[in-house]
This record gives structure tokens, sequence and C-alpha cells, in this order.
């Protein structure tokens, strides 16, 4: 348990999740986290991160729904995960985390799989984290390993790092 002080600035309580891809089929997502929010909610945190238009385009509709309900946004905290070989990318879509076309190519092809997917999950952030800014939502980051290769597990803890200095 975080102590009062340390847990200064974090989320704290009942948490949610939210699943951008979710939102791309159904276009609901949105009325979900406001009825999670009403529900006591004080935090989302989504599944891995690597389609980010389909996280924009559920926070765009988030702060859509919530203006109109005159509701305060609550923080949603972004998961990040290294995806070091095809095998990872089988077993995280299998997860139901979604590839764009054009980004599965990217790490399919590229000559380091891993450091491809670090360099784009930066990328990934940036975007989304100016995105939501503007939208006035506040964002916290999450990362993890799914795969139990050392290579991906330190590769977590470099991602975590770079992702915590451009917080």
């Amino acid at each position: 348990m975080l102590s009062r002080q340390a847990a200064v600035g974090r989320p704290q309580g009942l948490g949610g999740v939210a699943i951008a891809e979710r939102h791309a089929r159904k276009l609901d997502e949105d009325e979900r986290l406001l009825r999670k929010h009403a529900a006591g909610c004080r935090f989302f945190i989504s599944q891995t991160v690597f389609d980010a238009s389909a996280t924009k385009s559920l926070l765009s509709d988030y702060a859509l729904r919530l203006a109109r309900e005159n509701v305060a946004p609550v923080p949603l905290i972004l998961s990040f995960s290294p995806c070091g070989s095809l095998k990872t990318m089988e077993f995280m879509k299998w997860l139901g985390i979604a590839f764009p076309r054009w980004l599965e190519n990217d790490l399919r092809t590229a000559p380091d799989i891993l450091c491809k997917s670090v360099d784009l999950a930066l990328q990934i952030f940036a975007d989304v984290h100016a995105f939501a800014k503007d939208k006035g939502i506040p964002l916290g980051v999450n990362v993890e390993s799914v795969s139990i290769r050392k290579e991906e597990i330190e590769a977590a803890g470099e991602l975590s790092e770079a992702l915590s200095a451009r917080m």
C-alpha cells in the first residue's frame, strides 16, 4: 500500500478498464467509461496501445461526453508493452491488442523488432499525450512485459524510463 505522501498525484481508489479497440467496433466505450465513473471508478487503464488512432477516437468521444454531462475527467493510464518477436505479436493480438496494418508491417520487416516496437511506443505516446492534453484528459503510463523473454522484460524497463522522462 502506498503511503499518503507517496500517493500524491497518483490515481487512488477503484479503477476500470478502457478498451479503445472495443470502442472502434461498437462506438460505446465512452458511455461505459462514464457509467464506470459514476459507479466510483477514479481512473481507467487501457490495454496495450499500438493503435494511436483508436485511442484518440476514444479520447475524443469521451471528452465530448464529459462536456455534455458536465463531468470532470479522471486519469486514463495508457499501457505500453515492448514486442520483441513475431510470436509475442501473435500473443498480443490473441489478447485483443490491435496493430494497425502499417505498424504490423513495420514490425514484421524491422531488422530489430524489439527496438522498433519501443521506438513506435514512444511515438504513439507522444501523439496520444498531445491529443489528450488538448482535450483536458489527464494521462498516466503503465509499462508491462507480456513476455517472459529477458530481452523484452529489460526493454519494458527501458521503455518505462523513457516514457517517465517524457511525462
